[in-house]
C-alpha cells in the first residue's frame, strides 16, 4: 500500500485519480493495466489504465466509459465526486501521490481481494519491498527498499531523532517513521524547502525556504510554529541558525524570531555558538563574537598563527563551535588549526595538522557527524584525527567521507579510516538510517525527485593508511 494522494493541484478528484494510476503504470513500465478502486463503504470498481493517454475506463457492467485526463464529466467522476476528499488514497506496486479513494494499480490479470472499508491515512502501510519494482539511482542495489518522491530542488534527507527521517517536496515538510517509510505527517510552508536540520536534544525541525526565511515546525506534530520571514543573502541552518543580511549585517534565530546583529568591517559570518555570532576577517586575522547584549561592536579577538612565518590564509568551516583555519607562507599552505570558540568571545587551540602539499580545495561539512572534507582529506572534529584519500576531493556526508578513485569508482571512507569501494559513480546519501539503510536523493522522471531507501553492504578493511591524531606533527 502507498501513500496518500493531494488532490489540490487537480480540478477534480477523478483528474486526481486518472493521473497518479497512469503514474503508476509508467512506473511499472506497462502501458496499459488494471486498477481496482475500492470506496469508503466497500464499494469496488474495476477500471482500466492508459498511462500515455492518462485515462481511466471505467467498467461497469462491461461498458468502458472513458474518462480523459483533462477532467470531462463521466459516471467515473460523477462516482467519485461523492467520496470525500480525506479518504483518497493510492495503494499498490508503486507509491503514487493524491488523497482520494483507494486505487490498486496491478497487472492485468491479477485482482487483489477487495478492501472491507476505508483506511485512514495514518494506517496506510508502505508496501514492502516486493512491491516496489522501482530501480535505484545509479551506483546501487537494483531496486529501493522503498522511495518517495519528491518535487526538486528538494533538500538533504535529515534524521529527526532515531525514528524520524524529515524529507522535503516542494514547499511541503515530510515526517516518514525512518524504518517503515510510513508517513506520520505533512506540514506546508510559505516557499520552496531548499535545507533542513533537527537540532539535537530539541523538538523541532528548522526547514530554510533558500533565502527568504526558516520554517520552524514542531518535530511530533509538523505544526509550523512559525515561517520566520527575512531576506537574506544566505541562511545557515544550524542549532542556532543565522542569516547573512546585506551591508555587513546578520541575524540569528532565536526560538521563532530574528535578532539583528552587526557584522564588523571586512568580517563574514562563519557560524554560531549558543545565541552568539561568529564572525572572522581574514584581513584582520580577527574573530569576533557578537550576541543579544552585544550586538553591534564587541571586542576582536586575535587569531594566533600556529608558527612563525604563517599568515591567515582562509577560514575553511565552523563546526559544533570549532573553528578551522588554513595558513599559509610564500610557498603555499602550511597548516591546518581548530580553535574551540566559546560565547564569550575566548579561543582555545584544540589541534592542528599538516597541510603541505595536500589539496586547498573547498571543504564540505557534514555538521551531525563532526566530519569536514578539506580536498582530499577528511577530519574528524571530535576525535581530532585526520585521513588522506588517494581518489580525490573528499566529500563529507551521511557519517562518512565519499569520494571516486579512477575509473569513477566511488569510495567510502569512514572515520577511523577504513574504507569500502562502490559501484560507479553512486550516488552519496543524505543520511544512513539506524538500520544501516541509506537514503540517497536523486532525479526521478523528467522533472521531479525522489528518496531512495538502499542497502549498503558492510564496510571490508583495506589498506587505507591509519587516521593521525592532529597533534602538530603532521603526517
Amino acid at each position: 500500500m502507498g501513500e496518500p494522494i493531494r488532490v489540490a493541484a487537480y480540478p477534480d478528484l477523478a483528474t486526481a485519480s486518472a493521473s497518479a494510476a497512469a503514474a503508476a503504470a509508467r512506473r511499472l513500465n506497462v502501458a496499459r493495466c488494471r486498477v481496482q478502486g475500492v470506496g469508503p463503504d466497500g464499494e469496488v470498481w474495476v477500471m482500466v489504465v492508459d498511462a500515455e493517454a492518462e485515462t481511466l475506463e471505467d467498467l461497469d457492467g462491461g461498458a468502458a466509459e472513458r474518462h480523459a485526463a483533462s477532467g470531462r464529466g463521466s459516471k467515473l467522476s460523477r462516482r467519485m465526486s461523492v467520496i470525500p476528499q480525506r479518504w483518497w488514497l493510492v495503494i499498490g506496486v508503486a507509491a503514487v501521490a493524491v488523497a482520494g479513494i483507494a486505487v490498486v494499480v496491478i497487472p492485468r490479470g491479477v485482482l487483489p481481494a477487495p478492501a472491507t472499508g476505508p483506511i485512514a491515512e495514518d494506517e496506510v502501510p508502505v508496501p514492502d519491498a516486493g512491491q516496489l519494482p522501482v530501480s535505484a539511482p545509479a551506483g546501487w542495489d537494483t531496486y529501493a527498499s522503498w522511495v518517495i518522491d519528491s518535487a526538486k530542488p528538494g533538500a538533504a534527507a535529515i534524521l529527526a531523532g532515531d525514528d524520524i527521517l524529515v524529507l522535503a517536496d516542494g514547499a511541503d515538510v515530510i515526517a516518514v517513521d525512518a524504518e517503515t517509510g510510513q508517513e506520520r505527517w505533512r506540514s506546508g510552508t510559505s516557499g520552496d524547502v531548499t535545507a533542513l536540520y533537527a537540532p539535537s536534544g530539541t523538538d523541532v525541525i528548522f526547514a530554510a525556504r533558500s533565502n527568504t526565511g526558516v520554517s520552524v515546525l514542531d518535530r511530533k506534530t509538523g505544526t509550523v510554529l512559525t515561517n520566520g520571514e527575512t531576506t537574506a543573502q544566505e541562511i545557515v541552518l544550524g542549532d542556532v541558525p543565522y542569516a547573512e543580511l546585506p551591508g555587513q549585517a546578520a541575524a540569528v534565530l532565536l526560538g521563532t524570531s530574528w535578532e539583528r546583529r552587526q557584522v564588523p568591517a571586512t568580517a563574514v559570518p562563519v557560524g554560531t555558538v549558543d545565541a552568539g555570532l561568529v564572525s572572522v576577517s581574514v584581513e584582520q586575522g580577527n574573530l569576533w563574537v557578537t550576541t543579544s547584549n552585544n550586538p553591534v561592536l564587541p571586542p576582536a579577538v586575535p587569531l594566533q598563527a600556529p608558527a612563525d612565518g604563517l599568515k591567515l590564509s582562509r577560514t575553511v568551516a565552523f563546526v559544533d563551535g570549532n573553528l578551522i583555519l588554513a595558513w599559509a607562507d610564500r610557498f603555499g599552505p602550511q597548516t591546518f588549526t581548530i580553535d574551540a570558540v566559546s560565547a564569550a568571545g575566548t579561543l582555545e587551540r584544540v589541534g592542528t595538522f599538516d597541510a603541505t602539499g595536500r589539496s586547498s580545495g573547498g571543504a564540505s561539512v557534514d555538521a551531525l557527524s563532526g566530519l569536514v572534507g578539506i580536498g582530499s582529506l577528511l577530519l574528524d572534529v571530535d576525535s581530532q584525527t585526520v585521513t588522506e584519500s588517494e581518489q580525490g576531493t573528499v566529500v563529507a556526508s551521511a557519517g562518512y567521507g565519499w569520494t571516486e578513485q579512477a575509473g569513477n569508482n566511488r569510495v567510502r571512507i569512514a572515520p577511523d579510516g577504513s574504507t569500502l569501494p562502490l559501484r560507479s559513480s553512486a550516488v552519496i546519501p543524505d543520511v544512513i538510517l539506524p538500520n544501516g539503510q541509506a537514503v540517497v536523493r536523486a532525479a526521478r522522471g523528467s522533472d521531479g525527485n525522489a528518496y531512495y531507501v538502499l542497502e549498503v553492504q558492510q564496510p571490508t578493511e583495506t589498506a587505507t593508511p591509519e587516521p593521525t591524531p592532529t597533534d602538530g606533527k603532521g603526517q
